[in-house]
């Protein structure tokens, strides 16, 4: 499925692919985008993270969530990092 996501660091609207996956006994989902790099995430304990040791921002990973749940983009958080 497509989800949209707002990239926290810049506010821009990204479309990902997310496909439901298990990994190493956990349910979650392989997000790709568009160029064909990839991630695999999971919720564990409430908490997105990503579970195959790929580095993703905490809260990239907190808008994929939030687009995974159905929340709307304008829903989702944009950081102040590197913001001045």
């Amino acid at each position: 499925m497509e989800i949209e996501v707002k990239d926290p660091s810049t506010g821009a609207l990204l479309h990902l692919q997310a496909k439901p996956e298990h990994f190493e006994g956990m349910h979650g989902f392989r997000i790709s985008h568009p160029n064909g790099s990839g991630f695999f995430i999971a919720n564990k304990g409430g908490v997105w993270r990503s579970a195959d040791d790929h580095h993703v921002d905490n809260d990239f990973l907190a808008n994929i969530g939030l687009a995974l749940e159905g929340y709307e983009p304008s829903d989702q958080v944009v950081s102040s990092k590197g913001n001045s």
